[in-house]
């Protein structure tokens, strides 16, 4: 995350293609999910032989129309899944996993799905290692790296839910749709799955926050620990320049804007606002059982999906946000507001 600011905000809130590179794919599984179409597809641009550039090139045909289908079709992550899961369900989404030398070995294997938030059941990959496509696909496995999954539910027990994966691979930016992108793609790949990320005085509202110099910890934690949660909503919107709205309990965010900008980009923003109830760093155990509370704000059509507290927010939260906001078909970015920002930019916009 600290390469970010290695960039400008015209660069950072700048959006690539992302891809997976591909290290598992499960072609009879992947075509008799998809429809007949997805396979007339394939069939069009796929390259003729049985040699290593012509199956590579054939790879990559086949994750991108996977992306495209889960576009289509609104494939939802694995954690919105997990909320009303049927077996059958397809997702794509970013993830850790759990790591094991199993895998160099042939036959059926299985490793965990590790979610950053708790969770009742385990989240088992199982699969067979004969769908492995590269060596680095295998490894990457092996090591329990942060992968992106195409999968589906094949069984819910009481203690487990076994997953079985159509295709696993890297999070990439490595693509053809990246070329004349403002950030090389080797740079990109530096940072990785966190690129989506996006700070406080990247949105153009809130950037005069950059004029203040920082504000020791007792400072922002004496006036944070002391405001109210709606003072901090109706400062947020008077500074965006809405109108506040009442809460009510169906609501999916505590606010949702049409007049935020990044850079001189206008998106869309879903605000989840924490007061000092709770004051202290913040934790998935604050957000509701299973994180719900970024599960409904990850239900709006934001572009922009934002987490503020009065205090600081622990990894765990980002990590939350970042597999609900970050889906390799439908990537979107997101936003963490911590006590000391929200301080600066109560104190900027002179609404403290």
């Amino acid at each position: 995350m600290s390469g970010l600011r290695d960039f400008s905000t015209a660069e950072r809130v700048k959006t690539p293609y992302h891809d997976i590179d591909p290290g598992f794919i499960n072609k009879r599984l992947i075509f008799s999910t998809f429809s007949s179409h997805f396979i007339d597809q394939f069939n069009q641009f796929k390259r003729d032989g049985n040699d290593h550039w012509a199956e590579l090139a054939n790879n990559h045909i086949i994750v991108d129309l996977s992306l495209a289908y889960c576009r289509n079709l609104n494939v939802r992550s694995l954690s919105e899944v997990l909320v009303d899961i049927k077996v059958g369900d397809l997702f794509c989404s970013t993830e850790r996993i759990e790591g094991s030398d199993e895998v160099y070995d042939d036959g059926r294997k299985s490793v965990r799905i590790l979610l950053p938030y708790e969770y009742d059941k385990e989240i088992i990959l199982v699969f067979g290692t004969e769908h492995f496509v590269s060596s680095t696909g295998r490894s990457e496995v092996a090591e329990g790296e942060v992968l992106s999954i195409i999968g589906g539910i094949r069984n819910i027990s009481e203690s487990q839910i076994i997953v079985s994966p159509l295709i696993i691979g890297a999070p990439s930016f490595d693509h053809q749709l990246n070329r004349g992108f403002p950030v090389k793609t080797e740079t990109l790949a530096w940072c990785g799955w966190d690129w989506y990320e996006i700070f406080t005085d990247d949105i153009k509202e809130f950037s005069k926050v950059m004029q203040l110099p920082e504000p020791s910890a007792e400072e922002w934690s004496n006036v944070m620990s002391k405001i109210r949660e709606n003072e901090i909503k109706n400062a947020f919107t008077s500074i965006i320049g809405d109108v506040t709205r009442k809460d009510w309990g169906g609501e999916l965010a505590d606010h949702f804007s049409s007049s935020v900008h990044l850079s001189e980009e206008r998106v869309t923003a879903a605000f989840l606002l924490k007061g000092p109830a709770d004051f202290r760093e913040m934790t998935p155990d604050m957000l509701g059982k299973r994180a719900d509370q970024i599960y409904r704000l990850a239900q709006t059509p934001a572009q922009l999906l934002i987490v503020q507290h009065c205090h600081q927010i622990g990894e765990a939260v980002r990590a939350t946000l970042r597999v609900f906001a970050v889906t390799p078909h439908n990537p979107r970015r997101y936003c963490l507001i911590d006590g000391k920002d929200t301080y600066k930019i109560l104190r900027a916009y002179d609404v403290l």
